[in-house]
């Protein structure tokens, strides 16, 4: 056989079989009789044959790739939670032997349905209109992180209400009245959901809520610093925060050590996220621990049926977030 690439016609001639029967080899192997299974086994293995996966995906076959779309934003590779979504994406697509096919959404859509069977998006920031395209494609979709309820499509998302909630009143809770909020990015809806959930803690505890005390970080640790610094030029300051990351927790850690502000004794921090990082510093970060492993490990699973089972129906479902008590809380 020359250099040249080899077809599925050259397998099709070296095995003295049609080409039908090649492609039903490659889709649905236990289709064929078994004496054509094995000869066309061999010539595959022979030719060292790899077929287009595009081509693969018009013939009706499955590619075993799943597909990941995760937003772009700064910080993006150094983020605790991109970091650990693809990690337990990894894991769960490996018991299920699937392999993962990333793409960055940085305001254009570029995806290429062709290379996978189905796909995840970690969120929806910017991108509604690729999602819907997919889906207008017939492409599998699952969406994480986001609760989706104007769109047919299954979703696994975290109740971050409750998280921030529990994690607002556990402060009041420890007598402090005077709490800050350092907010993510409000355009993505966990940061709105736990903006909203520390407000209401503060309601339903009879104090006011206060914008001087809410500053938005967008998940960033320059703004978290920048805050903190906006904080504490108030008059009354501040006796705790609650963070919507443990990254913007970690920044309001460092920011205190630099201004020899005692923690947990004049300052308390409780973040979200839960960080192995932040579990090992000088003081042992209260956080809310939100449960990314669970929610990759579901989603792939109702990925996996959607593709698979024709009677699959969508499936939505919100996972509950657990506060975790450590250090950095004192009671006043």
């Amino acid at each position: 056989m020359d250099s040249r690439r080899i077809t599925i016609l050259d397998v099709a001639k070296e095995a003295g079989v049609s080409i039908a029967s090649v492609s039903r080899f490659l889709n649905n192997p236990t289709s064929l009789r078994k004496e054509n299974r094995e000869k066309i086994a061999q010539v595959v293995k022979k030719l060292d044959y790899h077929p287009l996966l595009h081509a693969q995906k018009l013939a009706g076959g499955k590619l075993n790739t799943f597909g990941l779309i995760i937003p772009g934003y700064e910080g993006i590779f150094y983020s605790f939670y991109a970091l650990e979504m693809i990690r337990g994406l990894g894991s769960a697509l490996e018991r299920k032997d699937i392999d993962l096919h990333i793409n960055i959404f940085w305001n254009k859509d570029n995806f290429k349905n062709s290379l996978v069977d189905g796909v995840i998006f970690a969120d929806i920031i910017n991108n509604r209109a690729q999602l819907l395209r997919l889906l207008k494609q017939g492409t599998q979709v699952v969406v994480i992180n986001r609760k989706v309820s104007d769109i047919e499509v299954s979703f696994v998302g975290v109740d971050n209400f409750k998280g921030a909630y529990e994690a607002t009143d556990f402060l009041i809770k420890h007598g402090h009245k005077i709490i800050a909020h350092l907010a993510g990015d409000l355009k993505v809806q966990c940061a709105q959901e736990r903006l909203n959930g520390y407000k209401e803690a503060l309601k339903d505890n009879n104090i006011d809520v206060n914008n001087k005390y809410i500053k938005v970080a967008n998940f960033s640790r320059v703004l978290a610093r920048n805050g903190m610094e906006e904080l504490f030029s108030l008059q009354k300051l501040p006796t705790a925060v609650f963070c919507s990351s443990d990254e913007m927790a970690e920044e309001v850690l460092h920011f205190a050590r630099e201004k020899d502000i005692e923690v947990p004794g004049r300052l308390s921090i409780v973040g979200f996220d839960d960080n192995p990082r932040c579990a090992y510093d000088n003081f042992s970060l209260t956080t809310v621990r939100q449960p990314i492993a669970k929610m990759t490990s579901i989603a792939v699973d109702i990925l996996d049926d959607l593709i698979n089972n024709k009677d699959a129906s969508i499936r939505r479902i919100v996972l509950t977030p657990e506060l975790i008590i450590r250090d950095t809380v004192a009671f006043l």
